[in-house]
């Protein structure tokens, strides 16, 4: 089982957000509330005197481009029988390798690429809350957040990561790494959230705001070639590693007791900056009145219609400093052979750490360094949204987001994204559709929708029901509530 652990995580499939991957779905909705500061500081409640409190938000996802599942509805996949073929033996009663199970259950397809990618995600967000109080907006957010993010993977790695190096089709082949890196990030996130209303004329309503992350590193992983690896295979689980310029690093412990395992390996920061433009319908505020009959017992709430908004955003900004149960190792000219790299990679980060310096750390002319201490930075990301009101209650969306990596730096990567939603919305209900285009090649369509404070979603749905090629999946749902508790001025 811990095998399958270690499997899924890196492939991606194990949905340790996560680190607030850029939803599709509500956050680009007026009616998000404190979910809307997660893709903008500067998103605040519809209500000009709102409260918006969160109970619980969760969200999970997968993406990848290079293999895929005959169509079939993806709540199958979860079924005890599946379950069973990971942890029983096999219909003939022989021992598999974990790469044969994933084979003989899933019969996975593949179409790979030259750089391929594989991003998942997953976020529980706590109780939450956004308040507006005149020209200002006060929020707080908890959540504890998981990300993998792994780019340029060449075909030949990504078919070693599932099928490993004794697969024929890896015979006799010899590959770059390309520059090949995966990252992995699990930490408790309490953020600050503070905007302010700068500019508010007949026309337009400017605000910016800026949130402030208290981060607490549990887990992190990074493999990252630094340039000119290149692998050999021969067919009896053997490669030849050739100018290896490598990094793996980590900070994990191998006990399997859950207060162990959330142990805080490292604390850090992160901030996120956004400014939005709101082009006014109405010069003047729409106002609501709630039980107006009711002398000095009414409610006024007001919000502002308009004809357009855009948000402009650089989110996570920041960094967690791992110094607690942490290793780090550097190889460059490593050269050499080694056996059963696949079966170590399966067991675990440190039998696969013990691999390495086994088979490469002493050898002549290898530069390697070993240390206890390194920086994993967080996935940041400009982020932009433009909304366009069509008619009463009817909104199109163009959204996107881009990851901004820091060069030669431990980073998290978060996939490109570009959006377009349709939504109805009103106060009671409302409902989706987004098209996103997922590192500007991946398509996918997507659907949301609320009632009053329950919401659900996701960005798969053709996936989710049985009608494509599953490459991902995702699904997000939770409970909100917005107050209007404050007499309106």
């Amino acid at each position: 089982m811990k095998k399958l652990i270690f499997v899924l995580t890196l492939l991606g499939l194990g949905l340790n957000q996560s680190y607030g991957q850029f939803q599709t779905g509500m956050p680009t909705s007026n009616l998000a509330g404190v979910m809307g500061i997660t893709v903008n500081p500067a998103n605040t409640n519809y209500l000009n005197n709102g409260t918006d409190f969160m109970l619980f938000s969760v969200s999970a996802g997968l993406l990848n481009n290079g293999f895929y599942l005959n169509p079939k509805p993806i709540p199958t996949l979860f079924s005890p029988e599946i379950f069973k073929s990971f942890t029983g033996k096999s219909s003939t009663g022989e021992k598999e390798s974990m790469n044969e199970t994933f084979d003989r259950v899933f019969n996975i397809q593949r179409s790979l690429k030259d750089r391929n990618y594989i991003f998942a995600d997953a976020t529980i967000y706590g109780p939450s809350v956004l308040i507006n109080y005149k020209k200002h907006s006060y929020g707080v957010t908890t959540a504890f957040k998981t990300g993998l993010g792994t780019v340029n993977l060449t075909p030949e790695l990504s078919i070693f990561l599932l099928k490993g190096g004794s697969t024929l089709d890896l015979v006799g082949k010899t590959f770059d790494w390309n520059k090949a890196t995966s990252s992995t990030l699990v930490y408790t996130d309490i953020a600050f959230n503070y905007s302010y209303e700068i500019v508010n004329t007949y026309k337009s309503n400017q605000r910016i705001g800026i949130s402030a992350h208290y981060l607490n590193g549990i887990n992190s992983i990074n493999i990252t070639d630094m340039g000119g690896t290149t692998w050999s295979f021969f067919g009896d689980s053997s490669l030849l590693m050739t100018d290896g310029n490598l990094r793996f690093n980590y900070a994990a412990t191998k006990s399997g007791k859950v207060a162990e395992l959330m142990e805080s390996r490292g604390k850090g920061f992160a901030f996120d900056i956004g400014y939005t433009y709101m082009r006014k319908r109405k010069s003047r505020p729409t106002v609501m009145t709630v039980c107006p009959n009711i002398r000095y017992g009414g409610r006024v709430r007001e919000f502002q219609e308009y004809k357009w908004k855009l948000g402009l955003a650089i989110m996570d900004i920041g960094k967690i400093d791992f110094n607690n149960q942490t290793v780090t190792t550097s190889y460059a000219n490593a050269n050499g052979p080694t056996k059963n790299l696949d079966l170590e990679f399966y067991k675990g980060l440190f039998a696969l750490d013990r691999r390495l310096q086994f088979d490469f750390s002493g050898n002549p002319g290898v530069n390697f360094d070993l240390g206890d201490a390194y920086t994993h930075y967080t996935a940041t990301r400009f982020q932009f949204q433009f909304d366009y009101n069509y008619k009463k209650n009817l909104f199109f969306n163009f959204s996107g987001s881009q990851r901004i990596p820091i060069p030669g730096a431990v980073s998290l990567l978060s996939p490109n994204i570009l959006s377009l939603t349709t939504r109805y919305e009103k106060l009671k209900y409302e409902w989706g559709v987004p098209v996103s285009l997922i590192e500007y090649q991946y398509p996918v369509m997507g659907f949301y929708y609320r009632y009053g404070p329950f919401y659900i979603g996701t960005n798969h749905l053709l996936e989710m029901v049985g009608l494509r090629n599953i490459r991902g999946g995702d699904i997000f749902f939770g409970l909100k509530f917005n107050f209007s508790n404050f007499r309106g001025v």
